[in-house]
């Protein structure tokens, strides 16, 4: 068995995630739509550490967390953390989360998602000296509702190709 078996697809999915954190909407578009994007990041690291947490781990979450420190010009190491953290609870609970339903997984990034953005918006309000918003709920909601086509795309694609 090889072990590097389907880890492009793991890295070509977080990529894709990557790019639609960043895509940016039509000018036609109101600004405020940008507030209702998923956390895609979070959903495709949390469904690979939950399906394959011999694969995907704290250190490749840490450095996803890292470039998309760059990508989205946030302070140097909050995404890093939140990805890390995000992983160590999904790590300490992987064997009950496979076994829930897709409703209940949903509660679970409802959660997850909702505790990234809180933990983003306060080291972002420290760094610069921004505020508080309820806003942050959105892209929370907006997972939650996602995860059942972002679980099923993921889970397709891992059986077509066979990653282990």
């Amino acid at each position: 068995m090889n072990p590097f078996n389907g880890g492009w697809v793991i890295i070509a999915t977080l990529i894709v995630a990557m790019v639609l954190a960043v895509f940016h909407l039509p000018e036609t578009l109101p600004q405020w739509l940008g507030w209702l994007r998923p956390s895609w990041i979070v959903l495709v690291v949390f469904y690979w550490v939950m399906a394959l947490p011999q694969r995907f781990g704290m250190i490749s979450a840490w450095v996803t967390g890292l470039l998309v420190d760059v990508l989205h010009a946030d302070p140097l190491g909050v995404n890093g953390f939140c990805l890390a953290a995000l992983t160590f609870v999904t790590w300490s609970f992987y064997e009950r989360l496979r076994m829930y339903s897709i409703a209940q997984q949903a509660g679970v990034v409802l959660l997850m998602v909702l505790g990234v953005e809180l933990i983003r918006m306060t080291v972002q309000a420290v760094a610069r000296d921004g505020g508080f918003t309820w806003a942050v709920v959105l892209p929370a909601l907006t997972s939650t509702l996602i995860w059942p086509l972002v679980a099923a795309a993921l889970a397709s694609v891992r059986r077509h190709v066979q990653v282990e």
